[in-house]
Formats: C-alpha cells, structure tokens, sequence
C-alpha cells in the first residue's frame, strides 16, 4: 500500500472516529463542563487535588449547579447544590445508592467498609446492624463513655498543651474502642492504635475519585509487584495486613471472652449476644461477618471525622476570639464557673450548638464524602447522565452557598440564631458533611453528641490562644489544608492557657 493510500486511509478512519464521538455527544446532552479530547476525555484537565473548589469554580463558570466531565470513558456528574443533591440522592435514591467501586477497594479489603461497599442486600444488612447501634434514640446511652473520654481529653490538654491533635485523636479513638469493643487505650502510641491510623491513611488515599490507575483500568490488577510503576500493589500488601487487623484482631479477642462469659459490655458484645439468640435459622458465620463489619466501619466512620472536626474548631477558635469569648460567656451565665457541661445541658447553650455546626460548616472533614454511582440511565433538568456515571456531591459547594449561609467563607456561628439567640429552624444543618440518601452516614448522631460535648468542656476550661514568638508577638495560625477524602488544616500550634474561675475543674 502506498503511502497516500496509508494518509488517506488514517485520515478517514479519524473523521469517522470523530463523527462517532460527535454523534454520541449530540445524542446525549451531558451537563456542562470543560471540554475534553476524543477517547481520553478530561484526562488532563479533571482535577486530582482540592477538586471541591474546582467543581465549584465550574458550577460558577458554567452557571449551572451540575456540570460532568468524562475520563477515559468514565463520566463523572458533580452537583454543586443542595437542590440538585437532595432530588438525585434522596428523591432518586433507588438510581443513586450505589458505590462506584474500585480494584483498590476490593484489594485492600476495604469493601468491608459499610461506606465503601456496593448497593447490595449484604449492604443493607449491614446498614440495618449499624442503625440499630447508633439511631438517635440509642446514641444517649454512650453518654457516659464519651463523658469520661472528654475528661481524659481535658487532663491531657492541662498537662501537655502542645501536643493538642495527639490528644484528640487519642480521645476520638478510645471513646470509639470502648463503646464498641470495650477496649481500653493507654496510649496514643498503643501498637492497635498505629494499625488504625495506617488504615484510616489507606481509606482517606484509596477513597478518593481516581486515586489510582488501576482503578480506571483493572486488568493493572494483575500486574506484578515487581513491575515498573506497580508501587500500588506494594501499598495494597501494606494495607491489607492493617485492614484485616483492625477488623480482625479486636472481634477475636472479644469473641474468646465472650464464649467463656467474661466480655465486658459494649456494641459488639451485645451483637454476640444477638448472634447466639438468633431463632431465624440464618448463617451464624455470615452473622458474624456482618458485626464484624458493622463494628470495624463504626471505628474508622467516627475516628477521623471526629479528630478532623475538632481539629478545626480549635483553628476556628484561635483565628476568631470574639467567638470563643462570646461561648464562654454563655457557658458561665448559665452553668457559672465552675460546671462542666454535660449533654443535658445541650439545649441551655444554644451558641455552643452554633459553634459546633458553624465548624462542620466551615471546614467541612470529607468536602466531597465519597462518591455514589448511578445504576441506569437518567436524565435531569434535560441532562443525561448515563449508567455507570459516578455521581459525586460537592459537599464544599453547598456548604459554601452564599443563597443558603451568606458570606460563606465567614465564620460567623451567629447565622444559626436568631435575634433571641435561639437555634433557627430556617437555617439548614451542615448535613452534607456527613453524606447524601440512603447512604449517608448512620453514625452522625453519635458525632454530632461527641462533638458538642468536647467543645463546650474546652471551652469551658481552657483559653484557645495563639503562640508567641520570641518577641512576644502572637503567631498567626496560616490557615492552609491539605487535600484528599479527608482535608486537614497544615500543623499550626495553640496554647490551651486554663481560664480563670476554671481551678476547681478537672
């Protein structure tokens, strides 16, 4: 064949490919968004860090609350309002509960995750266990627990104030290890405790969208160790021990002392329990997965979100002092100065409340949560969004729509009051830092009482200040964060400096 003859031939077989893509795209109007290449779609222009803010700047620049991009052939539908969140995720729920899944999921074992795995009836077991623990109607009977863990936390702050965060995580962790499996935590460098934070590193990398190629295509899975550029399958053997030890490990030792009647009384104790009176005739072994599933996910679903947030409002605290002021001042008028808070007081210090949401608002812990998947065709406000399409909700936009909380970027806990300084019902709740439909997090409640109840204690002993340098001049906490499924604020330092009247606490 000539050389014309090859020109020619490559030259129609690209109009016809070319036609083809056009065609597609004329057939279905997707939702507006960059424009990308023939086969490889955004592959260079889709964002892999703080993606929040560039699909927000794409909801801004392409006047639409929906906009879609394509990957190698996967399309990717972000809904940047809370409209458009609630009528696919909540409205539409039987199109929109699935989860995209992923090579890196399954091969880690993560898929045991309750909020990793794919719409199932295996799913809805587990969420249906989960539930039980922790609807709002059980979640008061922890009170005491995270009591006694807020307290721990207070005492750690008073005698090593520098190491804030470490503290906080301990606490996050050992209220969570005691109410599910009973375990106590000496701690924040118990060998149990490393595993977790290994394999909270492993979901926080592997949940993000398009983390890894091999997720995009999946015959990579089988690639060895060895290969070039197969560094993934070196994590993947990493993780996995963690995942199978932080699911595994405490479920054994609680399952021995159960069976010789020495268990101590926890979440998981009491599904033993269940398990062992079940009149249903259903497979014990596939009982016993499901619990240890429920268990493990209510671990890592709670630990990080509640570090992360706590964490945040501490950064909060220290960059706005008339806020922290003003919640102390309504801490002492109605508890005085020398009362801790408890949950019974929760409805006594509405700006405590304010402050709490306004934090989760501001900073939301997971901006985008994790991506759902659409099981058929649909179409919305004359969109098509195809089967297949991994939906994801930008938790960040809706949180940070000036229509529902205005001057978003402010952190003002004023909003959710009104001029009595009572908590409005006009206002929404930061609920997408927790998820969307059927899939959002059962866990929130539980959060939402651990959260209240750390900050109004801090609050309630401590000044949040800012470092001084060696001429004395307050440090400015920069205010940076890091991307991923879980953004957290770059280190900064804090002195927690006990306040005056607060002596007698402890």
């Amino acid at each position: 064949m000539s050389a014309l003859s090859t020109s020619a031939l490559f030259a129609a077989v690209s109009i016809l490919f070319l036609a083809f893509i056009f065609l597609r795209r004329a057939r279905h109007r997707y939702p507006p968004g960059p424009q990308g290449w023939p086969l490889i779609g955004n592959l260079f222009n889709a964002p892999t860090s703080f993606e929040w803010l560039v699909y927000l700047e794409w909801s801004r620049k392409y006047n639409s609350d929906i906009v879609h991009f394509e990957v190698l052939g996967t399309h990717y539908v972000v809904l940047n309002s809370a409209k458009a969140a609630a009528d696919l995720f909540e409205r539409r729920s039987h199109i929109y509960s699935d989860k995209p899944g992923a090579p890196m999921i399954e091969m880690t074992g993560l898929d045991k995750n309750i909020g990793l795995m794919k719409y199932s009836d295996h799913w809805r077991a587990n969420r249906r266990l989960f539930h039980q623990y922790f609807r709002s109607t059980v979640v008061s009977t922890y009170h005491p627990l995270t009591a006694r863990a807020v307290r721990e936390l207070i005492y750690a702050l008073s005698k090593e104030p520098s190491q804030f965060e470490k503290h906080i995580r301990k606490m996050a962790g050992a209220n969570i290890l005691r109410i599910i499996y009973g375990m106590e935590v000496e701690s924040e460098d118990d060998s149990y405790m490393v595993v977790i934070d290994d394999v909270l590193h492993a979901i926080s990398t592997v949940a993000s969208s398009r983390a890894y190629l091999v997720d995009s295509f999946p015959i990579l899975r089988h690639v060895p160790a060895w290969f070039p550029g197969a560094k993934f399958k070196r994590e993947i053997a990493k993780w996995r021990v963690s995942v199978e030890e932080m699911y595994m490990r405490p479920f054994r030792e609680l399952k021995v002392a159960f069976e010789s009647g020495h268990a101590k009384p926890c979440v998981l104790t009491n599904m033993l329990f269940d398990i062992s009176q079940d009149k249903e005739g259903r497979d014990p072994a596939m009982l016993e997965q499901v619990a240890i599933n429920t268990a493990g996910t209510a671990y890592s679903a709670a630990a990080d979100t509640i570090t992360l947030a706590l964490i945040n409002f501490i950064l909060a605290m220290l960059m706005h002092p008339e806020v922290q002021e003003r919640a102390q001042e309504e801490i002492v008028s109605i508890l005085g100065p020398d009362k801790l808070p408890e949950m019974e007081d929760q409805d006594s210090l509405p700006f405590i409340t304010a402050v709490m949401k306004e934090s989760l608002r501001w900073r939301p812990p997971l901006p985008l949560a994790v991506p759902h998947r659409a099981v058929v065709d649909d179409e919305y406000n004359g969109y098509h969004i195809p089967a297949g399409s991994v939906v994801i909700g930008n938790g960040w936009a809706i949180m940070h729509d000036n229509s529902r909380y205005p001057d978003p970027e402010s952190f003002n806990p004023a909003r959710f009051l009104d001029h009595e300084g009572k908590l409005r019902k006009d206002v929404p709740d930061p609920m997408q830092a927790f998820g969307y439909g059927r899939r959002i997090c059962p866990g929130r409640y539980f959060v939402f009482d651990t959260l209240w109840m750390t900050e109004a204690n801090i609050l309630a002993v401590f000044s949040i200040q800012k470092p001084q340098d060696e001429l004395g001049n307050a440090v400015e906490p920069g205010g940076e964060y890091t991307s991923g499924t879980f953004s957290f604020p770059t280190p900064f330092e804090a002195r927690f400096q006990r306040r005056d009247g607060a002596g007698s606490l402890s």
